[in-house]
């Protein structure tokens, strides 16, 4: 009687609550719940379709993927169907972004980035790598593909994402794993960015000054195993400025942000296990590249991170072995000039006259929304033109004398890197880890082993290519045969270590091998600081005679000392400027000792004081002679990556004169810019934070850790619902890495890191399996574990990743004492 009685008296409010209010609730309800539908069933379910016996696929309370089959095609299969469930999405987005399709869901921002890849023709190459594959490897890549099509055929309601867009999943090809490898490849593999860097800065400086930001290995720094063109910069500076877009807004990595693996013998550790842990570095995005998965069946018995895209674990474990990686930082990409005729048409290869190779490529572009109000967009057209060298990378920009040619590994025919990967999961022993990452092509990698036996090994695995003349480092004359590649070094003489006299083995994307090493790898390698701060933990422990455990290794995983702040501090400690507030920042840098913590003000005043001056010293000389509109990229990088001991050098004697400023403003000596440098950087920190107290001013409240979500990273209002943030702590210098940069009003952003972090030890009767995966399983936002590790990722908390089946008795190895020395 009360309700009808309040119809009565409000109609109006009774029309809206008939008309308006209660249809919306109950289609927000039905939305709401047929998104929840679109989540995979918890516990335990039973594949039956599509195999040749029932498949159990049991997620445990992380929501990881445990595959029981009773052979080995019907376990990828369950993988395919496990990943299609749990991140659909970033498979449509992956094969989209590699096949350079991206355009057709997210309209004529995507163009440019669709223009690159097809440029780059990675989905092409993979034609001749699928029949250089062995017929187990495309057993298994047909099986992994049935997997991922069966679920997409089952019509079950589609994610978010899906829906906002008005797209449905297309069927995946074994190709398009493939072409997927690629894509990692080439993020890890860019060096061509160094190339084009030193290319456009060598414009303007001398050889002196340019050491300053392509520094030479220090000598005394660990290792794994024991005359410039006049053409025109600024076009090249261009193509340095699409890649640096790309990795922003596609997540791809900086190349040399770095990633940590290590093992340690069995002689050293508690309980005679081998240890070995691993944190590679890429780009940071949510949901995660990875996807950890654990596979039992009779033949297989493999747990760890598999890439989405891949049915592998790419680095985990098996019965008996254990494998990790870094990125070798090898040099395998280079760039050539390119002498064309009048025509345009063909190209001088230094033997004649050659016609470029053309391919059509034609890109659909998406409406802007509201499409039914929008005329829809003519077809991007595009001719790809390649020579012998590989893809013409120049041409979307149209300002080149001379086109510009990329040679890399991975566009090689005949790729059967994922042959490689194949392997490793039946790999059992030291001989047999060789033998399948001797199959491996690209992205090279520093690949760590450790078996059940106690031993542990390394080998720089993928192609490194012979030159005949020089090392890379600058583009080279195409028509000069004198600058072609000649070869590849051998696999037998790729850089190895097994059980070494240390009993450990580090690499951190540190010089491989000593100056002895017969071959060229690189110049790019990442500062040494890891690789010794991770040797300095285990010394420590091993020169006090206490023995290593797996709990240890987690430790050392979430260290946060900056051993390069530490000495850079050890030089300002006595050059502290003075004042109101540099007195008070003072106070807090006096006995600061380089910890990267995420509750230290030291860190953040240091942290923003090191950016000003590489800003105020390098970047304002720099930019009064440079095109600034076309080389503002190139400049960035360059002055971003000024490393501290490059700071350390400037502030003991300045050389080069970097702290005179006499083209642009009165003299001014370095003692005077780190206070100007000090000034900026606290008034910086104020305004992030809003009050000079200094308490507040911790670097886990400037510093974010960033998981962005492709497209809605770039869609505010859905920015919110799709990305997570988190303060966090580290240093592009600490093992627990954190490389970031200055965004503004939001303070330091970091978008490369750590992707997942796993330590294992492996002993006779047992594996004990660690890891953490950096968000979360599911790649649907309404799933519970969608972002359920993103706060014990930063607080370094770990899973225990347990099969649920007994282990096979550890096949004969070598004694752990039997050594094989480095090459």
């Amino acid at each position: 009687m009360k309700l009808l009685s309040f119809f009565r008296s409000f109609p109006l409010a009774s029309r809206f609550l008939a008309v308006v209010l209660v249809p919306l609730l109950a289609a927000s309800a039905w939305m709401w719940s047929s998104l929840k539908a679109s989540l995979p069933p918890d516990g335990s379910q039973t594949l039956t379709r599509g195999v040749a016996s029932p498949v159990t696929l049991r997620r445990d309370a992380d929501g990881l993927v445990h595959v029981t089959a009773a052979n080995d095609a019907d376990a990828y299969y369950a993988v395919g169907y496990a990943q299609a469930q749990d991140r659909l999405w970033q498979l449509e987005v992956q094969r989209r972004m590699a096949r350079g399709r991206l355009s057709e869901i997210f309209g004529r921002k995507s163009i440019e980035t669709d223009v690159w890849f097809r440029t780059l023709g990675l989905y092409e190459a993979t034609q001749s790598a699928w029949p250089a594959l062995s017929p187990q490897a495309q057993a298994s890549l047909r099986a992994y593909t049935a997997g991922i099509n069966a679920f997409i055929a089952e019509k079950h309601p589609l994610p978010p994402e899906f829906r906002v867009f008005a797209v449905e999943p297309e069927a995946w090809t074994e190709r398009d794993s493939l072409t997927w490898i690629k894509v990692f490849a080439f993020d890890l593999g860019g060096n061509f960015q160094r190339e084009l860097a030193r290319y456009v800065a060598g414009r303007q400086l001398d050889p002196a000054q340019l050491r300053t930001f392509f520094p030479d290995y220090p000598d005394d720094a660990p290792t794994t195993v024991a005359a410039l063109s006049k053409r025109d910069a600024a076009p090249m500076a261009s193509l340095h400025g699409l890649q640096a877009r790309l990795q922003r807004e596609h997540a791809l990595a900086v190349p040399g942000t770095g990633s940590n693996a290590w093992v340690v013998s069995g002689r050293l550790t508690t309980d005679g296990s081998a240890l070995l842990a691993n944190d590679p570095h890429l780009g940071l995005q949510i949901p995660s590249l990875w996807y950890p998965v654990s596979v039992h069946t009779p033949t297989l018995q493999v747990s760890g991170m598999s890439l989405v895209g891949l049915p592998v674990v790419v680095f985990g474990r098996n019965s008996q072995i254990a494998w990790g990686g870094t990125n070798m930082m090898a040099d395998t990409q280079d760039l050539f000039f390119e002498r064309v005729d009048d025509s345009g048409a063909r190209y001088d290869s230094g033997a004649g006259w050659q016609p470029f190779g053309v391919r059509d490529e034609s890109i659909q572009v998406r409406a802007d929304f509201p499409r039914g109000l929008r005329p829809q967009y003519a077809p991007v057209e595009l001719k790809v033109r390649s020579s012998a060298h590989g893809p013409i990378i120049s041409d979307r920009f149209g300002v080149f004398d001379q086109p510009v040619a990329l040679r890399w590994t991975g566009l090689d025919p005949g790729d059967t890197s994922y042959e490689a990967f194949y392997r490793l999961g039946y790999a059992h022993d030291w001989d047999s880890f060789r033998e399948a990452l001797g199959r491996h092509v690209a992205p090279a990698m520093n690949m760590v082993y450790a078996d059940r036996s106690g031993n542990i090994g390394y080998l720089g695995s993928g192609r490194l290519p012979l030159r005949k003349r020089g090392e890379g480092t600058l583009p080279s004359p195409g028509w000069d045969s004198a600058y072609g590649w000649a070869g590849e070094v051998p696999s037998a003489q790729w850089p190895q270590s097994y059980n070494p006299e240390s009993g450990y083995i580090v690499t951190a994307n540190n010089k491989v091998a000593g100056d002895d090493y017969p071959y060229f790898v690189s110049h790019d390698w990442a500062s040494p600081a890891r690789a010794r701060r991770i040797e300095s933990l285990l010394r420590e422990s091993i020169d006090a005679g206490r023995r290593l455990d797996a709990a240890d290794m987690q430790r050392i995983q979430g260290d946060t000392l900056d051993l390069e702040a530490a000495q850079t501090m050890a030089l300002l400690r006595g050059r502290l400027p003075r004042g109101e507030h540099a007195a008070q920042a003072a106070q807090y840098l006096k006995d600061w000792n380089g910890e990267m913590s995420a509750d230290s003000q030291g860190a953040a005043i240091f942290q923003s004081w090191m950016r000003q001056l590489r800003k105020g010293v390098y970047g304002r000389r720099l930019r009064a002679g440079w095109n600034q509109s076309q080389s503002e990229d190139v400049l960035d990088s360059l002055v971003d990556g000024v490393a501290l001991p490059q700071l350390r050098e400037l502030l003991s004697g300045d050389a080069q004169g970097w702290c005179d400023q006499r083209a642009t403003q009165p003299r001014e000596n370095c003692d005077a810019a780190l206070a100007a440098a000090q000034d900026r950087a606290l008034w910086e920190l104020y305004k992030l934070k809003g009050d000079w107290s200094m308490s507040d001013w911790r670097w886990g409240e400037v510093q974010s850790t960033v998981y962005r979500h492709t497209p809605f990273s770039q869609w505010k209002p859905m920015t919110k619902l799709f990305e997570r943030r988190i303060g966090n702590g580290g240093s592009d210098n600490t093992v627990n890495v954190a490389g970031a940069s200055y965004a503004g009003s939001d303070g330091y952003l970091q978008s490369f890191g750590a992707g997942f972090r796993q330590v294992m030890a492996l002993c006779p009767d047992k594996i004990d399996h660690y890891y953490m995966n950096s968000t979360g399983q599911s790649g649907n936002a309404l799933s519970a574990h969608y972002d359920d590790a993103v706060r014990g990722f930063r607080d370094v908390r770990y899973r225990k990743l347990d099969t649920g089946h007994p282990l096979p008795a550890p096949t004969s190895n070598p004694p752990a004492g039997q050594r094989e020395n480095a090459r």
